[in-house]
C-alpha cells in the first residue's frame, strides 16, 4: 500500500479501519511483514536473520543497526560487563527513589554530563523515557513548547500527555521558528515559559541543524532548548562527544537528551543540564522516579563505551571514512543521496511506494536496511535509510552498493 492508501486508512470510521487494517496486517505478515524482523546471535555488521518465508535463519549484511561503532559486541566492553556481573549482580532492584541507585548511577551520570558542557545527568532506561521526563518533569499547562516537526514520537507523545500547549517548526525555516516564538511573545507577554527542542542529528536523513542560530534565536527570546541528540553521541564531533563537540557549541543548549543503545552499544538513555534542572528531574520527574534503574551490567557497559571513546579514536575516524566511502560510492552509481557527517545516509527514489518493494527485495537478497515511509515522513519523500558502522569493509560496501543498483534496475 501507497503513502496516500495508508492516509484514506488512517481517516476511516474506527470499525471499518480495525477490519481493513487488520486484514491488511496479515497480508503483510504473509508477504513477510519488514519490521520486527527476528535476529540471532551478536549485533554485530553480519547477522543471523529469520528468513521471510521459512524458520530458517542465515546471514545477512547489516546496514541498517544503530550500533555504529560496533560497540554492541565489542570484546574489552563485553569483559567489563562480564566483571560488572561477578561484582554487583544483575539488576538495580528498584527506582532511583528507592533502592535502585548506586554510586555506579552516580559516576556515570557525572561523566555523562560532561560530553554538554554540563553539571549533571539523570538516567533513564531508554530514549522514549528519556523524553517523557524532561517533558512531563520540567512542562505544564502554563507553559508552551515549540518543537522540531522531526521529533521523535516520544516527545510529540509526552507533549500530550503533560497537556502542553505546542507549536511546530520546520527546523530548515529558522526565520519561521522565530516568527512563531516572536507571536507567542506578543500574544502572551513576558509571564509564560516557551521551551524548544530540536534534534541534533537528525533520524530520518542524518543531516545537523544550523544550530548555532537556532540556538542565538532561543537565547534572543529566553526560550528554554532541549538538544535531542540520540544518534548524535559516538557519530559526530572530533571524540564522538556528538553534536555539540562537532558545532564548537558545548554548554550552549539548557539541556541535553542522549541514548546509550545506539553509537555507545548497550541501552539506556540521559538528560543532562544545569544542577537546578536535574534536581528537579531528579526529584519531581515521574519517568525517573518510578522507573527501576539501570540495571549495573548496562551501567559497565556504558562506562566502557565511553572509554573507548576517550582511548581509542580510530572507532569514530573509521566511522567518518566509511560514510565518505559510502557517499561516494552510491553518488558514483548515480543514487541521489543527502550527504551529511553522521553515520546516516538516505537514498531517494522517485517512485511513491518504490523503497517498500525494494526494500523487501533486498532483504532476500541478504541485505538489512530499514527505510524512512510516511508517517515517519512525508509522502513523497520516502528513502532507503542506510546506517554505516566502523566496522564495514570497502568490500561490503561495495557489495551493497552493488545489490541496491541492480535490484532497483530490476523492480
Amino acid at each position: 500500500m501507497d503513502s496516500r492508501g495508508l492516509i484514506e486508512l488512517e481517516r476511516m470510521p474506527f470499525k471499518e479501519r480495525l477490519k481493513q487494517q487488520y486484514e491488511f496486517y496479515l497480508k503483510e505478515l504473509d508477504n513477510g511483514y519488514m519490521m520486527g524482523r527476528q535476529g540471532s546471535g551478536p549485533v554485530d555488521k553480519t547477522m543471523q536473520y529469520k528468513d521471510l518465508h521459512s524458520d530458517e535463519f542465515r546471514e545477512v549484511l547489516v546496514f541498517g543497526s544503530n550500533s555504529y561503532l560496533g560497540f554492541s559486541n565489542n570484546p574489552y566492553i563485553k569483559q567489563k560487563v562480564k566483571e560488572a556481573v561477578d561484582q554487583y549482580g544483575i539488576g538495580s532492584g528498584g527506582s532511583p527513589a528507592f533502592s535502585g541507585y548506586t554510586r555506579q548511577h552516580k559516576d556515570l551520570e557525572l561523566r555523562l554530563a560532561k560530553l554538554a558542557g554540563h553539571d549533571d545527568a539523570v538516567l533513564l532506561p531508554g530514549g522514549y523515557m528519556a523524553n517523557l521526563c524532561w517533558v512531563t518533569g520540567l512542562m505544564n499547562r502554563n507553559d508552551v513548547i515549540v518543537y522540531d516537526k522531526n521529533s521523535h514520537a516520544s516527545v510529540i507523545n509526552a507533549i500530550k500527555m503533560a497537556g502542553v500547549p505546542f507549536y511546530s517548526f520546520d527546523p530548515e525555516n529558522l526565520e519561521d521558528f522565530e516568527r512563531i516564538i516572536q507571536r507567542i511573545r506578543a500574544r502572551d507577554g513576558e509571564g509564560k515559559q516557551i521551551f524548544s527542542t530540536v534534534e541534533g542529528v537528525r533520524s530520518v536523513d542524518g543531516s545537523i541543524i544550523e544550530l548555532e542560530r537556532y540556538i542565538q534565536i532561543c537565547r534572543n527570546n529566553d526560550v528554554i532548548t532541549i538538544l535531542d541528540d540520540a544518534h548524535g553521541v559516538g557519530t559526530v564531533g572530533e571524540t564522538g562527544k556528538g553534536t555539540l563537540e562537532h558545532l564548537n557549541l558545548i554548554g550552549q543548549v539548557d539541556l541535553r537528551m542522549s541514548t546509550c543503545s545506539k553509537a555507545l552499544g548497550a541501552q539506556g538513555a540521559f538528560v543532562s543540564g544545569s544542577k537546578e534542572l536535574i534536581f528537579l528531574l531528579r526529584n519531581f520527574s515521574y519517568p525517573y522516579l518510578f522507573t527501576s534503574g539501570l540495571a549495573q551490567p548496562t551501567i559497565a557497559a556504558i562506562d566502557a563505551a565511553l572509554d573507548l571513546l576517550d582511548n581509542e579514536p580510530h572507532h569514530v575516524q573509521n566511522l567518518r571514512a566509511n560514510v565518505r566511502y559510502m557517499q561516494d560510492a552510491l553518488e558514483n552509481a548515480g543514487f541521489r543521496i543527502l550527504r551529511g557527517d553522521s553515520g546516516i545516509i538516505p537514498v531517494f527514489f522517485d517512485k511513491d511506494g518504490h523503497v517498500h518493494r525494494l526494500n523487501k527485495e533486498l532483504y532476500r537478497q541478504g541485505l538489512f536496511a530499514n527505510i524512512m515511509e510516511y508517517p515517519m515522513v512525508p509522502p513523497g519523500a520516502e528513502r532507503l535509510r542506510l546506517s554505516i558502522m566502523s566496522t564495514h569493509t570497502h568490500e561490503e560496501m561495495d557489495r551493497v552498493v552493488q545489490m541496491i543498483d541492480a535490484t532497483n534496475r530490476s523492480l
